[in-house]
């Protein structure tokens, strides 16, 4: 038993509140940098070309509110300017879905200020200064706008009453009530405005159709996918044709569509991933992402179809959202590796060599920083699992290493991006390792499929055997072993310490489910507040192919809250109260039985009243967080050098 226990309690943390506590390591690291340092890194969002091509406009949390807010960057080099503000006194709110007009004279974005995901859209010029509320209600999700080519229209979906809409907003006329785009009983989202206005592409139940703005029946664009579905539409700049994607392969694949005629040119056909495609400005040409297992390239290829396609990036990192600049010669894009965060980059889009334009690594050199190896071991029927493994700056292959085992969400994958709060704890000395579970996303359908039906059954089998991986290397301390995981990765976690109890040393866990029967009733009882943009409330979950009270006893048996009596490691859970991904009674429950089992001892329980499901909202949470988690392992794991 350790010398000293934490006592199970609610920590209620407000943002901006941090704790005073100090990290204790047994061996100093002289590339070891200090909180202060890493709470200066921060990190891109989205970003936006203005229409003469001399400026970058991006989101990013480096401002002054510890949240995201709207930037622009002149190209030519320079500092960043700031542009959104918050009131004072009003708490600051994340900005996203960030979209410029066509004439470069104003902004529009989406602000949760009252739940997560409860977001409303707002408009602000383009030079900066005070936003304006363009949509007015707290309680539903009204997001995703696309401003019209001629910057008088704003086209957002919300849920309605109706379900999942499309509406359209007079932006000449203020106040305006906005208009309902199809009065149909069909969901649609993610409205996409044709060149000329009259048209807007849109996503209805998992495929690709269009619709005039004027009335009409709306028509499918290409055939029904069935799986995977075809989405992410792209018009042309004549009107023409629309570049989209689609996963009939079994791997989501680029083709163009001409839109009279339903003519199909396929422009990839390859077991890989590819996603955010853009056209260039002649029409000629498409830029896109092209996934190739953890990492990820910016690709440009003829619309026509033909090759050769030309490579615009290389080595290991996760690259999206790549745009053409207004004069067609440069591509610019979103990169993060494994020890640099994301920024917007850009090189020529013939080839080239690349240009950084944002610099979100503030006093971190990422030379000092570890970059994750790729490894596989074997899953129980002997599937290759891929995992991403990390070791200290300054290894030492003499030396015994504590290990954390990361557990991502669902579907998730883990990759070639930095994750902050990991190079943090590496560099004090940890082994870090990150499987990918089937079910995870970026390996092909297929891959993702295994899991449907099992969820939390062979998968879990697959995440404990990482343990036979980490026995052989002979640098891994088999009696100092963490899980960290969130979300789907905190149910994972909840998984191992009901199924092998005592296996793992301590455990850090946010936003878990705990209960599936309870989540699937709070999700569809509560649809307006439990629930996001690209998921619909239901009884059913795929993951176990039907409803709770069609298949209560594999509902009950993969939900660990009916096993807290076998919990015997150590666990510290955090909780966003703003959280709509998962409502928070799953922790709360959690924490309740564990206190009626007499387990108050092993559970250090928080919750951040203000905080949402990634906990990221905040910049002050996340050095909350770190303090929190730096106590807890260095205790837990006796990395003061107690045995």
């Amino acid at each position: 038993m350790h010398a000293r226990t934490l006592a199970s309690r609610i920590t209620w943390i407000v943002a901006g509140a941090v704790l005073a506590v100090a990290p204790a390591w047994a061996q100093p690291n002289p590339k070891r940098y200090t909180l202060d340092e890493w709470m200066t890194v921060t990190s891109v969002g989205s970003f936006a070309w203005s229409p003469d091509g001399a400026a970058i406009y991006f989101t990013s949390d480096a401002g002054d509110s510890g949240t995201d807010e709207i930037f622009r960057v002149p190209i030519a080099g320079g500092p960043s300017e700031q542009l959104s503000t918050n009131p004072p006194g009003v708490r600051p709110d994340p900005k996203a879905n960030m979209q410029l007009s066509s004439d470069g004279k104003f902004l529009v974005y989406t602000s949760s200020r009252y739940f997560q995901n409860i977001d409303n859209i707002f408009r602000m010029p383009a030079t900066g200064g005070a936003a304006t509320a363009l949509t007015f209600n707290d309680a539903i999700i009204e997001t995703a706008p696309a401003i019209s080519p001629d910057g008088r229209t704003l086209a957002y979906f919300s849920r309605t009453g109706r379900g999942v809409k499309i509406l359209l907003l007079d932006l000449t006329t203020s106040p305006a009530w906005p208009r309902l785009f199809d009065p149909g009983p069909k969901f649609e989202r993610d409205p996409v405005w044709s060149p000329d206005g009259s048209l807007l592409a849109f996503n209805r139940e998992g495929d690709m159709w269009i619709r005039s703005v004027a009335g009409g029946e709306a028509r499918r664009v290409v055939e029904d996918a069935h799986a995977g579905g075809n989405g992410s539409p792209a018009w042309s700049p004549d009107g023409t044709r629309m570049a989209f994607t689609t996963s009939k392969s079994g791997f989501s694949q680029v083709g163009v569509i001409e839109v009279a005629t339903g003519k199909v040119t396929v422009v990839t056909y390859e077991p890989r991933e590819h996603a955010d495609v853009a056209w260039s400005p002649d029409g000629t040409s498409l830029v896109f992402v092209r996934g190739d297992g953890m990492s990820r390239d910016v690709v440009v290829a003829p619309a026509s179809g033909k090759r050769p396609h030309t490579m615009l990036t290389s080595g290991k990192g996760v690259r999206s959202s790549p745009q053409f600049s207004p004069d067609g010669r440069t591509v610019a894009y979103i990169e993060t590796t494994g020890n640099r965060t994301a920024d917007v980059w850009m090189t020529p889009a013939a080839g080239g060599p690349p240009r950084q334009v944002t610099n979100s690594m503030g006093k971190i050199n990422p030379a000092d920083l570890s970059v994750p190896e790729e490894v596989t071991y074997p899953g129980p029927d002997n599937l290759p699992i891929p995992a991403m493994l990390y070791k200290p700056k300054n290894f030492d292959p003499t030396r015994k290493y504590p290990v954390v085992v990361q557990l991502h969400g669902h579907p998730g994958q883990w990759n070639h991006s930095m994750v902050m709060m990991w190079q943090y704890f590496i560099q004090q000395g940890f082994v870090f390792i990150a499987p990918n579970p089937r079910g995870s996303v970026g390996f092909g359908q297929g891959f993702h499929d295994l899991h449907v039906g099992d969820y939390g059954g062979t998968e879990y089998e697959d995440c404990i055997r990482v343990l036979d991986y980490l026995g052989k290397l002979p640098y891994i301390d088999m009696t100092r072993k963490a899980t960290w995981g969130g979300s789907g990765g905190g149910f994972m976690s909840f998984v191992i310490a009901t199924k092998s109890p005592g296996v793992f040393q301590a455990q850090v866990i946010r936003a878990p489910v705990s209960s599936w029967k309870w989540l699937a009733m709070e999700r569809y009882m509560s649809p307006a507040r439990f629930a996001t943009p690209s998921r619909e409330p239901q009884r059913a979950r795929e993951e176990f192919g039907g409803a709770y009270t069609d298949i209560p006893e594999l509902y009950d048996e993969r939900s660990p809250l009916n096993y807290v009596d076998k919990v015997t490691g150590p666990q510290l859970l955090m909780q966003g109260l703003r959280d709509s991904s998962v409502p928070p009674n799953e922790s709360k429950r959690w924490a309740q039985r564990m206190r009626e089992l007499g387990k108050a001892d092993l559970l250090d329980y928080v919750e951040y009243p203000d905080e949402d499901h990634s906990l990221n909202r905040y910049r002050a949470t996340i050095r909350d967080m770190l303090v929190r988690i730096n106590h807890f392992l260095n205790t837990r794991l006796r990395l003061d050098g107690q045995q």
